[in-house]
């Protein structure tokens, strides 16, 4: 009984820390809503979440090739379809510095791999595809960022930022 006792009191101390720890942190700063940005696209895209990557996009969005939201929703949907089980991890990610004006520049890389090759991979070290991608981002009319422009290419492994090469080893021991 007196274990159960402890546990009571402690919910209640437990939501207390909660609670200063908000007041005392406050809100995320730019740079960890910038990486959830990220890292949320990421999840949308293994979810094949064509409707929610679009979300993301401002209305204004254009890729390095002239593609606006129409455009990127065709070619996404192009490559889901000729992928299952499309994988992305998330490398390194640098920032930029946010401007006073709702603008920012974020560069990341990510591990692609798709389907059977993630399966592969594992068992007998099939890589993944490397690629480096530049945003622009741009805050909406309610605080939030959105993807204004974007750029990738496919890089090498050995061509990807330091940060990238702990977070592969980290995450694929064998390489």
């Amino acid at each position: 009984m007196r274990r159960r006792g402890g546990l009571v009191a402690a919910v209640p101390l437990a939501a207390g820390l909660v609670c200063l720890l908000t007041v005392f942190c406050g809100r995320p700063s730019e740079e960890a809503r910038l990486r959830e940005l990220i890292e949320r696209a990421a999840a949308r895209a293994e979810k094949r979440d064509v409707r929610g990557l679009m979300d993301l996009l401002a209305p204004d969005y254009k890729d390095f090739e002239g593609r606006d939201k129409a455009g990127t929703v065709g070619l996404i949907t192009d490559y889901l379809a000729r992928y299952r089980g499309v994988v992305v991890h998330v490398l390194g990610v640098e920032l930029g510095p946010t401007a006073a004006d709702g603008r920012a520049e974020v560069a990341c890389e990510v591990a692609l791999s798709h389907g059977a090759a993630e399966i592969l991979r594992k068992l007998i070290r099939i890589g993944s595809e490397y690629y480096r991608f530049r945003f622009g981002l741009l805050k909406d009319g309610a605080g939030e960022w959105r993807f204004a422009y974007a750029e990738w290419e496919q890089v090498g492994l050995t061509d990807l930022f330091p940060e990238s090469l702990v977070i592969l080893k980290k995450l694929f021991p064998e390489l």
